[in-house]
């Protein structure tokens, strides 16, 4: 007996239910699934000087940062950028973009330098 609660060959109980939705014809999703959505965020490491040319209801360019590292970005008019992109779907952004999607953001609320975006397909 190994220690376990679960009979020998019962996986049941730990390992999650698989689940198959449209897409790919491999049970996940497809690209287009995993890429649209619509997340609300606050940005990260804000400019103040570019924060303070910004109003509710500008929407800004999500772009995909290589140098100094990696990051994804939200750019003002003029190639100006209002800060960084923190989100539980990074990842799947940064690889999204990566394969031609693209994405904007809306701005929902500034507050002093807290500036909260909704992210979406552009």
């Amino acid at each position: 007996m190994s220690g376990s609660n679960t009979p020998a060959g019962d996986d049941k109980g730990w390992r999650p239910a698989s689940s198959s939705s449209p897409g790919d014809g491999k049970g996940g999703p497809s690209a287009k699934d995993k890429c649209t959505f619509t997340e609300t965020t606050i940005l990260n490491s804000p400019d103040a000087a570019v924060i303070g040319t910004l109003a509710v209801g500008q929407v800004l360019r999500i772009e995909l940062q290589d140098q100094p590292r990696r990051r994804l970005v939200a750019v003002a008019s003029g190639s100006r950028i209002a800060g960084a992109i923190t989100s539980a779907k990074l990842v799947d952004m940064i690889e999204c973009i990566t394969l031609g999607f693209s994405y904007s953001a809306k701005i929902l609320e500034i507050q002093g330098g807290r500036v909260t975006v909704e992210i979406h397909p552009s």
